[in-house]
């Protein structure tokens, strides 16, 4: 029997011990993209591209764990005090940015303001607007002091806000650091050549010991989903971000591919210019509300996958309010909001939506149901930068785009509903929404933001500024070599502890 259990044992290290089971340092991994980055500066950034490589090459203060737990990353550890107005970071020790320079708690003060910067126009300055004073304690001790108690606030460091760029680099690239990113993580920026490929390359001096195992990453940018799934399918990327919802069954069935379907953050909809004709007068985005079947788009571009949208708060989120039902198609509703708007035989408008196949279904679907109630909705396709810069411009009337998502549903809505929201694009003004907004920031206990983010919904309906159309699942594809990577609902591609199996 003895002999019996030995020979197990020695087999079981054999196995441990060959290329197929340890883990491989090296090696280039290749990532299929959905588009090309914006820019590599965090604190301007406003696409969701951007976060997958942010993810690799800086280090934030706080990170996120697959169940949304809040973890240690730069911060080694936190204490809230004065009834959350005040906030004390202890920095983790040795780390350094990859151009060599030091992270300590004046590098933590100096990006906080230089995100608070009115003349930076940071996106991330809505995002930290409770913030009063950052203080340097001592060389690894931050203190934070807020306006008012914000319950979000350690989320908001899990992402761009909790970005740690190099100052060093910054005073010398200048206007050209968003091209020459310095950070803390475990890969360093390589090359951009746009439109093509972006690289980053590991960083030999992490400061978590033994990672990364990759060598380099490569992101290619291939919009066109079927063209993406292709170049999965022969080899071409070895990992694949977003997936054609029709694709996906053929990838399950494909030897040597893995497929990984979780609950995303995200929502998908529809920006309409609060402040241009015809969507200045509420009843015609009303009537836009209304003439949309949302239950067509899940089915037939979306295959039944992912959820339909009602508000910016998905199903994975405990701020959804479920019992909300204002959201189906109602021609009845629809026609009537058109004549008390002015507009009784319906009107036209145009939309601008990204030059890509799913959005491109969508957006004929929409229009032709829109048609029905008399809206003659034109669409004119955009190229994914162009269509940002239109958004962030405030250059359309409708504009079809979405958001990836954050793990605190005020990730979701302030930013976007808030009238001083960062990314309010559509110009909209309730200050009973801002009221609403600022006490579930505020207010520490769930149940209680819960109904708070309920009445939410509800005003969102109302209003219409946004026509939200659904919630995408969070699937990733790759091959059957690559290992080590944890799929989170943030969607975000973290590299640090993959690694490929010799084939």
């Amino acid at each position: 029997m003895r002999s019996w259990r030995a020979l197990t044992l020695v087999l079981t290290l054999c196995l441990l011990a060959s290329p197929g089971w340890a883990q491989v340092r090296g090696g280039t991994l290749r990532v299929g993209m959905d588009a090309d980055n914006t820019t590599m500066d965090p604190h301007r950034s406003t696409a969701a591209v951007d976060r997958q490589v942010y993810n690799n090459i800086y280090g934030k203060l706080l990170d996120i764990d697959s169940k949304f737990g809040i973890v240690p990353h730069l911060a080694q550890s936190w204490e809230i005090k004065d009834g959350g107005l005040t906030y004390v970071f202890k920095l983790r020790r040795g780390v350094k940015f990859h151009d060599g320079s030091d992270f300590n708690a004046e590098i933590v003060k100096w990006n906080f303001d230089r995100m608070r910067d009115p003349a930076l126009a940071s996106p991330r300055r809505s995002e930290i607007a409770p913030v009063k004073d950052v203080k340097v304690v001592d060389p690894y001790t931050v203190e934070i002091a807020l306006t008012v108690p914000f319950t979000p606030f350690l989320s908001v460091l899990t992402d761009r806000a909790g970005m740690m760029v190099s100052k060093a680099a910054v005073e010398k690239f200048k206007d050209d650091y968003a091209r020459n990113p310095v950070g803390t993580g475990p890969f360093r920026f390589g090359e951009w050549v746009k439109d093509d490929h972006l690289t980053i390359k590991r960083f030999d001096s992490y400061w978590e010991k033994g990672l990364p195992h990759l060598d380099e990453v490569i992101y290619r940018p291939i919009p066109d989903t079927s063209v993406r799934f292709t170049a999965m399918r022969t080899g071409q990327v070895d990992f694949m971000h977003q997936i054609h919802p029709k694709d996906v069954s053929t990838a399950k069935a494909e030897r040597g591919l893995k497929v990984s379907e979780i609950p995303s953050l995200w929502w998908q909809g529809v920006h309409l210019n609060n402040q241009v004709a015809p969507f200045n007068v509420k009843a015609l985005r009303q009537a836009v509300w209304y003439g949309v079947d949302r239950t067509v788009i899940q089915r037939v571009v979306h295959y039944n996958q992912g959820a339909i949208s009602w508000s910016p708060f998905p199903p994975s989120m405990w701020a959804q309010d479920r019992d909300f039902a204002d959201w189906r198609r109602d021609l009845t509703k629809a026609k009537a909001r058109l004549a008390e708007g002015g507009m009784p035989n319906g009107f036209a408008f145009t939309i601008k939506g990204w030059n890509q196949p799913t959005q491109i279904q969508e957006l004929q679907i929409l229009q032709v149901q829109l048609k029905e109630i008399g809206v003659d909705m034109k669409i004119e396709l955009l190229e994914f930068g162009k269509l940002l810069a239109d958004l962030n411009s405030n250059n359309f009337v409708a504009l079809r785009i979405g958001w990836s998502g954050r793990p605190d549903p005020d990730g979701n809505a302030h930013v976007f509903l808030h009238s001083k929201g960062g990314l309010n694009r559509v110009r909209y003004v309730n200050p009973k929404m801002d009221e609403l907004l600022d006490k579930a920031r505020s207010e520490a206990d769930q149940a209680k933001r819960k109904a708070l983010y309920a009445e939410v919904t509800r005003l969102a309906a109302e209003d219409a500024p946004y026509i939200w159309l659904h919630h995408d699942a969070e699937t990733k594809v790759w091959g059957e070599n690559v290992k080590g990577f944890e799929h989170i609902s943030d969607g975000m591609i973290r590299l640090k502890g993959v690694w490929l199996e010799k084939r």
